[in-house]
């Protein structure tokens, strides 16, 4: 492996900075991004302390690859999003989220068997920690599935250039793993760009299905994407070469795996050698769930907007930081024009 390089600064941000707004004008049927992954309404306590002392809870959308399709389109990378809600108020909120936010929501479908996934967070303890308890075993996306027809005719069309999902999808039941598996293969098939994050939840399978699920996925995708503690936790070790020859006797033959460690920034790990990208400074840390799909969207945006590899993990880097400073998953990820103001500016991010 090559001597691993510091990305302290970046130049040409005032040549990107041109490109502002160029994604705005997109027709529907240009290039975009496609997530899928289950969505979820999230039931956020009004203040601190345990679920069953709180007497009052605000309601927002929720879910990995949901907060990653947010975090794009709020980049203006025209992006779809593939789900199965329940036919309920809770699937509605979402889809009106998704429609607020410019996510295009015509591949999310209803059941009228089963409901909407959800989940509660909790802010308790010394440390004000966050605890999340899922409500999803029987949920639309658990036991049905998705439909995939729709998405693979617009990855033949060529409309659809980059997928993206986590290992999460794969976990909350067959048919939705059945579904996950012929989506990818359907993208392959179709030359698309194919990124997914194992996004470890060991409330929905221990560390040996999640080792299994790595070793099946991970010779079938572009980028792989995998926390430090992840790495420590499935393959025995964080160090960035011991990853890298791990992933790659796997049969990873993609451009690249990407290990996130949180205040420690990220690094690229691939044939050429290991890149490293700080974190962003942050003030003021309010809530880190959903950083990682922010980091995810930072990346994605970047690659679809032509960046080299390194200017796209700074952005990530910048978009992950500014999750951190809001309590709902995506609240707190940046627009484009607020992203390139702090890339240009390269200061801390304060909110």
């Amino acid at each position: 492996m090559a001597v691993v390089r510091h990305a302290h600064r970046l130049a040409r941000w005032s040549s990107l900075s041109a490109r502002r707004g160029e994604m705005a004008d997109r027709e529907p049927s240009e290039l975009r991004v496609l997530t899928f992954g289950e969505p979820l309404v999230v039931c956020v306590p009004d203040g601190a302390g345990r679920l069953h002392q709180v007497r009052r809870f605000h309601t927002s959308c929720a879910g990995a690859e949901l907060n990653t399709a947010v975090g794009l389109a709020r980049l203006e990378v025209p992006v779809a999003y593939l789900a199965k809600v329940g036919d309920d108020p809770f699937g509605e909120q979402i889809r009106r989220a998704l429609r607020e936010e410019g996510v295009d929501d015509r591949l999310v479908t209803a059941s009228h068997r089963c409901p909407t996934g959800i989940y509660f967070k909790q802010w308790a303890g010394l440390d004000g920690r966050t605890e999340v308890f899922y409500y999803r075993s029987q949920s639309a996306m658990a036991e049905e599935g998705f439909a995939t027809y729709p998405a693979e005719e617009r990855l033949a069309s060529g409309e659809i250039a980059w997928v993206h999902g986590t290992g999460i999808t794969w976990m909350i039941g067959e048919a939705a793993r059945a579904a996950s598996d012929a989506l990818v293969e359907a993208a392959r098939r179709c030359g698309a760009t194919v990124s997914f994050d194992i996004n470890v939840r060991l409330k929905l399978a221990p560390e040996d299905a999640w080792r299994a699920l790595l070793v099946q996925v991970a010779p079938k995708v572009t980028w792989l994407f995998l926390g430090d503690t992840e790495a420590e936790m499935l393959l025995g070790t964080a160090r960035a070469q011991e990853v890298w020859a791990s992933i790659r006797d796997m049969g990873f033959a993609g451009e690249g795996v990407i290990v996130k460690r949180g205040a420690e920034g990220a690094e690229w790990l691939s044939d050429g050698g290991v890149l490293h990208v700080p974190a962003w400074p942050v003030s003021n840390v309010v809530d880190t769930v959903g950083a990682g799909d922010g980091f995810n969207a930072g990346f994605i945006a970047g690659r679809m907007k032509g960046w080299t590899t390194e200017e796209a993990l700074r952005l990530a880097a910048l978009v992950g930081a500014c999750a951190v400073t809001a309590g709902g998953d995506y609240d707190g990820y940046p627009t484009w024009r607020e992203a390139m103001s702090y890339l240009e500016g390269q200061g801390g991010v304060e909110r």
